[in-house]
């Protein structure tokens, strides 16, 4: 439906969406469509735009947040709260083919946009609505936010040092992992539309992708009703697989069966002949404690990266335990298309992450992110309004007065 603003061998080139959601999961959803080269335009309230273009720290027009969240868009400012912004909301819906939105229950019918008005302004309209609760679960209603939904999960339960306290994730895991699980969503829905030419609504929320990423925990727990514990940076399955500390820093083994358990015995042994302890993964996993202190007593004796070539040459699965600067020193995740590096208006260097995937599937970022209503005017050129519509819609409150 789009005029096209994007590079002509993107797979989601022609697809136009309004994103109309706020702080992470729907942004990102609605960043990695348009790295898919779908025209993106972020519907943002004039006053009360997106949290995250105030997240400290700032510079300038920008925060880190917002350009990570919101690259590739387009940006115009709209209240959809007024009467005025509602109707031109809608007739831009009716040119759209694909909405996104994370309003909390019943929000979209509060603004008269509710699903019903929204198939009758198009009802080829695929409508995402990112949720923290699925709809008929007991807590539909209520709000939710990334570490109240890993409290509530149970993600926080499994997550932490075992004799400590329960803790969050470092990453967003769940809003970032919802939009992704939207952007599958939306793109089923398009092929669905392909096949019957009828639109679709698609709920994705924080409480089932963290279901989902609890995905083997529950079924062993269903299976034999132990319950999950907190293994820090171990495994409820897999010993030896955790951080162990060497002369220089941490490292990360994960010698995950019998045969590559072997292999690191036979690295860290050094040649002193001690036969091999705890043979099998079931020995190794009743003798937990006492596996992990033996072997931090060996690694206790090595400089962390001769111990990591030393298992890597053995095939042994290990990593060093980096910090975020260590990982973006490394040019080759630049050349690879990982990283992005960018320049914000203003001349400032700005790294992202590349887009989601590589391969044939070509995917590309392509400008950093807007300021605030900076596409307004072209936007709506672009919708077939006139001069006189525009200075009418603001005179109506729903757009900016210039």
């Amino acid at each position: 439906m789009s005029t096209d603003h994007t590079a002509p061998a993107l797979p989601c080139q022609g697809i136009r969406v309004l994103d109309l959601s706020r702080v992470l999961a729907g942004p990102f959803a609605g960043a990695i469509l348009a790295d898919l080269g779908a025209d993106v335009i972020h519907v943002e309230h004039p006053d009360q735009m997106d949290e995250t273009r105030r997240w400290p720290p700032v510079f300038g027009d920008f925060t880190g947040a917002n350009a990570a969240l919101n690259h590739s868009k387009r940006s115009i400012a709209l209240d959809v709260g007024k009467p005025a912004g509602r109707d031109l909301l809608l007739r831009m819906i009716a040119e759209t083919d694909v909405l996104i939105e994370n309003f909390r229950h019943g929000g979209m019918d509060r603004l008269g946009l509710g699903r019903e008005t929204l198939k009758t302004a198009n009802s080829r309209l695929i409508h995402c609505s990112v949720r923290a609760h699925p709809t008929k679960t007991r807590n539909e209603r209520l709000p939710g936010y990334e570490a109240t939904m890993q409290a509530y999960s149970g993600v926080m339960s499994l997550t932490g040092e075992a004799d400590g306290e329960p803790v969050r994730c470092g990453p967003s895991v769940l809003d970032l992992s919802t939009g992704m699980a939207s952007v599958v969503g939306i793109l089923a829905a398009l092929r669905h539309r392909d096949a019957t030419g009828q639109g679709a609504y698609v709920e994705p929320s924080l409480l089932r992708s963290a279901l989902n990423l609890m995905n083997f925990q529950i079924a062993s727990y269903s299976l034999g009703g132990a319950v999950p514990q907190r293994y820090g940076s171990g495994h409820l399955s897999l010993v030896p697989y955790g951080t162990f500390h060497t002369k220089t820093g941490p490292i990360l083994l994960a010698a995950s069966n019998d045969r590559l358990y072997a292999r690191l015995w036979s690295v860290l042994d050094r040649g002193r002949g001690e036969a091999c302890p705890w043979p099998t993964l079931a020995e190794r996993v009743q003798n937990r404690d006492l596996m992990n202190a033996r072997l931090s007593v060996l690694t206790a004796e090595w400089d962390r990266d001769t111990l990591r070539d030393a298992l890597e040459a053995e095939g042994v699965p290990s990593a060093p335990v980096q910090t975020l600067p260590e990982v973006l020193e490394d040019p080759s995740l630049v050349t690879a298309g990982a990283l992005t590096r960018m320049q914000l208006p203003g001349g400032a260097a700005l790294t992202i992450p590349g887009p989601l995937f590589g391969g044939d599937v070509p995917m590309k970022t392509r400008t950093v992110a807007p300021r605030l209503g900076e596409n307004g005017p072209a936007i709506l050129r672009e919708f077939g309004l006139t001069a006189e519509e525009v200075a009418d819609y603001a005179a109506a409150g729903a757009l900016p007065k210039v």
